[in-house]
């Protein structure tokens, strides 16, 4: 999954990459980051696996040029913004999305339109309905994001207000509290606010532990938001972990909530969906306590799910599957 980074000059977006991603490898304006999983260490050690994998997220830093791009492909948006007027910027770029995505919507009609007068085609008729409907949301002066969720139609488009966007507030660490309270209003659907002090956390952490310890305590802080945040994304796209215990490897996979056995699957493989069977499933809580698959058949506890079963956070899986 990726994290495009935007806002305007100076108002710390590039501090706020640095302290994401100061555990993940740097490489210009792009980073990985490992999100860490006390789950993941306790399934992968009861399964004895050789391997553990943590979901890995990419943030993108991206320069000026180049940011409209990075946008357009990222899965979700951080939109970073200085404490002044943030209301007011927040409101500001979500009609500038809504436009940006009208003047696409409406040149994808345009051509659906031109092809079917060419050819009377039902899937093209179908799909000009889907946009004409797309478009009047955009006209009313409405986010995608609190309309719909994407589907076929809509991939590939890289519509600004459809994508998940958390407003990061930059601010003194005094006013952080404020802040969060403040921003709560601009919460809703694929949508949420975080505000922390970006530049006085990256020093922090930049700083030995006895130091950050004195200056947390100088300066009244009684933890780091920036160890918070990753949990607030992944709140705020609504994503849940399961996990793929074996002993060759141990994997953590993101879904959206709501995710079917069978779509659970293909993120694995394409392969395993194809030849989707079943999904034996349990909570990692009883994976653990069981000692592993064994145990689970032993205890009862292993369920038989088919492909419209929905994953559940932290579902351990095998799948079944016709090879």
């Amino acid at each position: 999954m990726k994290f495009v980074i935007f806002g305007e000059p100076q108002t710390g977006k590039t501090t706020f990459f640095q302290l994401l991603t100061g555990i993940g490898e740097k490489q210009k304006h792009l980073a990985m980051v490992h999100v860490p999983d006390p789950r993941l260490e306790a399934v992968g050690k009861v399964a004895g696996s050789k391997k553990k994998t943590p979901i890995s997220l990419a943030f993108v830093d991206p320069p000026a040029r180049e940011e409209l791009n990075e946008m357009r492909g990222g899965d979700a948006l951080l939109h970073v913004i200085r404490a002044e007027d943030p209301l007011s910027i927040i409101k500001e770029v979500e009609e500038e999305f809504v436009e940006k995505d009208l003047e696409t919507v409406s040149g994808r009609l345009e051509r659906l339109k031109k092809d079917y007068s060419r050819k009377k085609d039902r899937e093209i008729e179908r799909e000009i309905a889907f946009f004409e409907e797309v478009k009047s949301i955009l006209e009313k002066g409405r986010s995608l994001r609190q309309e719909m969720d994407e589907v076929d139609y809509l991939r590939g488009l890289g519509l600004l207000s459809l994508k998940p966007i958390i407003h990061v507030i930059n601010c003194d660490f005094e006013e952080v509290q404020r802040w969060g309270r403040e921003m709560e209003k601009v919460s809703g659907r694929m949508r949420g606010a975080f505000a922390l002090d970006a530049r006085t956390e990256l020093e922090l952490i930049n700083s030995s532990e006895e130091e950050r310890r004195e200056l947390m305590e100088e300066f009244g802080i009684a933890e780091l938001r920036s160890e918070k945040f990753l949990a607030k994304a992944f709140q705020v796209l609504d994503l849940i972990v399961f996990y793929t215990p074996s002993e060759k490897e141990t994997r953590a996979w993101e879904v959206r909530r709501g995710t079917s056995a069978l779509e659970a699957a293909g993120k694995v493989h394409t392969d395993i969906a194809r030849g989707f069977i079943r999904a034996e499933v349990a909570s990692w809580e009883k994976f653990v306590e069981a000692g592993g698959w064994s145990g689970l058949k032993t205890s009862g506890e292993l369920r038989l799910e088919g492909r419209d079963y929905t994953v559940q956070d932290g579902d351990v899986i095998y799948f079944r599957f016709n090879k």
